[in-house]
């Protein structure tokens, strides 16, 4: 089983793959060259397993905590237990656990008649294993300007792509992340990290930004920017990450990292165009000054 190295928002991570699957191309730019000296932070096994045989009880013998169309989140025997289905109409699926009480490792069971699935690492539950670190995974379109990084949040199809696009072609931003970056509370402020998930933009920058400002954004036939109170801007951050309200110690610790970002960087509401003058809008609200 050959183990790689990886160093995600400055975490060391480990995985511990199977013989008979790829490595993930989206974790390349992570990639370090051997075990790190200062340790492992997270640890993810891949494990196989007979697809009559799967490695959690019944469904119905667990405590469903949450689901989508994708995904089913349990508690089961003091561990967390992630449900990935791997493609519609097929039974098949993907099983997560932590150990009891302990979310720095994970084993992720995969069908032995599916190895060569190329979507595994959406079972992986990063998102809950960071938020022991007091980090937080936010959905959002990342980029790097001269003055700093800005995150673009909103609901899917609202529009931060094309906000990020439109930094990067009128005012030279690099494009970091298109749809999931990670955000650390350091004691200079907050830094926002390219992480190894990007949904359809497939940007996996490796790089790290002080963050400048998180935007809200809205479609609207004019451009306004606006500061967002403290509850709305609670609102965008939460529907855009995910804390645990079934675990009192991992909801504290995303908390705290929340509540960081609002206080320490800009949060305004951008209403805008899907044209350059909403980069100007912006940039008058932010009091950045062009040339």
């Amino acid at each position: 089983m050959p183990r790689r190295f990886y160093n995600i928002a400055g975490l060391n991570v480990s995985i511990d793959e199977l013989a008979d699957v790829e490595p993930l191309p989206s974790f390349a730019p992570f990639a370090l060259d051997g075990e790190p000296s200062a340790g492992i932070d997270l640890a993810i096994t891949l494990r196989a397993y007979d697809p009559d045989n799967p490695p959690v009880p019944a469904e119905d013998g667990m405590d469903l905590i949450s689901e989508d169309m994708v995904n089913r989140l349990y508690q089961w025997d003091n561990r967390l237990v992630k449900r990935t289905a791997m493609r519609e109409g097929d039974p098949r699926c993907m099983w997560t656990l932590t150990p009891p009480n302990e979310y720095n490792k994970a084993d992720v069971f995969i069908p032995r008649d599916w190895l060569d699935y190329e979507n595994y690492g959406n079972a992986f539950l990063f998102e809950k294993m960071l938020l022991c670190h007091g980090v937080i995974m936010l959905h959002c379109s990342l980029i790097a300007t001269e003055r700093g990084g800005i995150a673009f949040t909103a609901p899917s199809q609202t529009g931060k792509s094309t906000q990020a696009n439109l930094w990067r072609d009128h005012r030279g931003a690099r494009i970091i992340n298109g749809d999931r970056a990670i955000l650390r509370a350091h004691p200079d402020g907050i830094y926002a990290y390219g992480s190894p998930w990007a949904g359809s933009s497939e940007i996996y920058e490796n790089e790290r930004v002080k963050l400048s400002a998180l935007v809200a954004l809205a479609q609207s036939p004019v451009n306004t920017v606006r500061p967002l109170k403290h509850t709305e801007a609670l609102q965008y951050i939460l529907a855009g990450t995910s804390l645990p309200l079934w675990d009192e110690r991992l909801f504290d610790l995303g908390m705290a990292t929340v509540e960081r970002l609002i206080t320490d960087v800009p949060t305004p509401l951008l209403s805008c165009t899907p044209d350059e003058r909403a980069i100007a809008a912006l940039e008058d609200y932010l009091h950045w000054t062009r040339d």
